[in-house]
C-alpha cells in the first residue's frame, strides 16, 4: 500500500511539473504575441498618428506662409514684381504638395479621407484663384486683384484651415484610442505574468509537500535497526 501510494505521489508530482512546463509555454507564447502587437501598435502610432500631425502643422504653416506673401504685396509699399511673388508661391505650392503626398500615404480613417479630399479640393481652387489674382496683379489691375485675395481668398483659406483643423481633432482622437489598445496590450501581458508567477507558486508549494511526504512514507517503510 505505501509502495503504491508512494507512486500515486510521483504521478502527481510528474503531472504537476508537466502542467507548469504547459502554462509557462502558454503564457510566453502570449507573451510574446502581446508583445509583438505592441510593437506593430507603436509602429502604427508613429507612423500614422505622430508623423502625419507633423505634415498637418506644415500644411497649416506653409498656407498662412502663402496667405501672407500675398497680404503684403497689396499692403506693401513697394510692391514685388508679379515674377518674383509667382517664384514665392510656387516654393510654397511644391511643399504644400509633398506634405499632402506624405499624408496620404498613412492609414486613413474613413472621416480622414473626407477632410483631406475637401482640403484637396480646397487647395486646387486656391491655386487656380492664386493664378487669377496674379494675372490681375500683371496687369495693372490691383484693386480687382485685391477684392478677389479679400472676398473668394478668404473663403478658400477658411475652408482649408478649418478641414486642416478638423485632421488634427482626428489624428488626437484615433492616436488615443491607439494608446489605450495599447495598454489593453500591455495590461493583459501583465496579467499571464502575474498568472504564471501564481502558478509556479502554487505548483512549486504542491510539489515540495509532495516530496516530503514521498519522504517520511519512504522513511516509515525503511525502519532503523539498531544492534
Amino acid at each position: 500500500m505505501k509502495r503504491s501510494s508512494s507512486s500515486q505521489q510521483r504521478f502527481r508530482a510528474i503531472g504537476l511539473l508537466l502542467s507548469l512546463v504547459l502554462v509557462i509555454l502558454f503564457t510566453a507564447i502570449s507573451l510574446r504575441n502581446d508583445v509583438r502587437s505592441m510593437d506593430q501598435k507603436v509602429a502604427a502610432l508613429y507612423a500614422d498618428r505622430l508623423q502625419p500631425a507633423v505634415d498637418l502643422v506644415y500644411l497649416s504653416e506653409h498656407i498662412h506662409a502663402k496667405r501672407l506673401a500675398l497680404d503684403d504685396q497689396f499692403v506693401a509699399e513697394a510692391s514685388r514684381l508679379p515674377s518674383d511673388l509667382a517664384r514665392q508661391l510656387k516654393q510654397y505650392d511644391l511643399k504644400i504638395d509633398n506634405r499632402i503626398g506624405q499624408y496620404e500615404k498613412t492609414q486613413l480613417t474613413t472621416d480622414e479621407a473626407i477632410w483631406l479630399k475637401a482640403f484637396k479640393q480646397n487647395w486646387i481652387q486656391s491655386k487656380h484663384l492664386e493664378q487669377s489674382i496674379l494675372r490681375l496683379v500683371a496687369t495693372g489691375q490691383q484693386p480687382a486683384a485685391m477684392q478677389l485675395f479679400s472676398e473668394r481668398g478668404s473663403s478658400l483659406f477658411r475652408q482649408s484651415i478649418q478641414a486642416i483643423h478638423k485632421l488634427a481633432q482626428i489624428q488626437a482622437e484615433t492616436g488615443n484610442k491607439a494608446v489605450q489598445e495599447t495598454h489593453r496590450t500591455a495590461a493583459g501581458g501583465s496579467i499571464n505574468v502575474t498568472l504564471l508567477i501564481a502558478v509556479s507558486v502554487l505548483v512549486s508549494l504542491t510539489i515540495l509537500d509532495l516530496v516530503r511526504t514521498m519522504t517520511w512514507q519512504e522513511a516509515q517503510s525503511h525502519p532503523l535497526h539498531l544492534n
